[in-house]
């Protein structure tokens, strides 16, 4: 009796041990969360954010003299200067080009609608009264490069990614999109929450279009067609069309008219009749005479890439 009594202690003690030693294990299991900082990913994703951050703080200086905002009244952007900005940004090797056009298109839209009335040398202009780099005017940079990492969605290629710490003697929690791109992590949002861009207006079909439009295009008697097609967002919708060809009888076609929309496909009425182009995420690509889509090769001949701005 005393040996049937030792052995069901002895087997109760070890199936304690297996259950409290399982226990153990699963909580060692990395979760989408972000509970475990072993994670690759979850390390891989901290080290994007705060390595973004400890370059920018190196290279704070050359961003900040690129002023792509133009002198005048209304504000306007100028392009060339802010694609530069962007380029710096993308030098660093932590920013997605998902972030890129992001900002682009949020800027595009402070230009169509909030600065219509604002003059660039009357600070702050509306959307840039803060950074949206640290969706803030002032900054601890040892909160941006050290503060730990929490993670939703590891296990795929996108996830929502969470800055949690003490930023200037307040808590303060700072909300990321990141995307896995050549098994990298890079930035594709930070996100501000600001209010500003709720505040700002849905835009219109003439606003999300509006852009100049430019690409080589073949040509059967030259050497190619230097082309700059303008769609303007007036109420008109009307457009500018200049195509130079080049070769031994150069010469420069100008053309206008207005411009129609339906689906997918931009129609430019001009005098000399109709032309139809299919919109893509690049830009406009010109359809064939009988209207139909151009297969992927030729696509890329006949393409005009779009550059929003003025």
């Amino acid at each position: 009796m005393k040996f049937l009594l030792i052995f069901f202690l002895a087997a109760f003690t070890l199936l304690s041990c297996k259950n409290t030693t399982s226990t153990d294990q699963s909580e060692e299991v990395p979760t989408d969360n972000g509970g475990s900082q072993d994670d690759p990913d979850l390390v891989a994703i901290s080290e994007t954010i705060h390595g973004f951050y400890a370059w920018y703080e190196a290279n704070s200086k050359p961003m900040l003299d690129i002023e792509f905002v133009k002198p005048g009244k209304p504000a306007t952007l100028d392009m060339k200067k802010l694609e530069a900005y962007f380029a710096l940004l993308k030098q660093s090797g932590f920013i997605s080009q998902a972030y890129v056009d992001g900002e682009k298109a949020y800027l595009k839209n402070l230009e169509a609608t909030a600065w219509k009335d604002e003059n660039s040398q009357e600070e702050p202009l509306t959307g840039l009264d803060y950074s949206r780099l640290f969706c803030a005017q002032d900054w601890d940079m040892n909160y941006w490069t050290t503060a730990p990492v929490t993670a939703e969605g590891l296990g795929t290629d996108k996830v929502t990614a969470t800055l949690s710490g003490d930023e200037g003697g307040s808590p303060r929690m700072q909300d990321f999109v990141l995307v896995k791109e050549g098994g990298k992590w890079l930035i594709a949002k930070i996100d501000c929450d600001s209010g500003a861009e709720a505040a700002l207006p849905e835009q219109s079909i003439e606003e999300q279009m509006a852009a100049f439009y430019t690409g080589s295009l073949p040509c059967k008697d030259c050497d190619e067609i230097a082309t700059v097609l303008t769609l303007n967002a007036d109420e008109k919708r009307t457009y500018t069309l200049e195509e130079e060809h080049k070769g031994k009888k150069p010469k420069t076609v100008n053309s206008n008219g207005t411009w129609t929309v339906a689906g997918d496909v931009v129609t430019l009425n001009g005098k000399s009749g109709a032309t139809k182009y299919q919109v893509t995420t690049e830009g406009l690509v010109s359809l064939n005479a009988d209207g139909s889509m151009r297969d992927a090769n030729s696509a890329k001949k006949y393409l005009l890439k779009k550059t929003q701005g003025e």
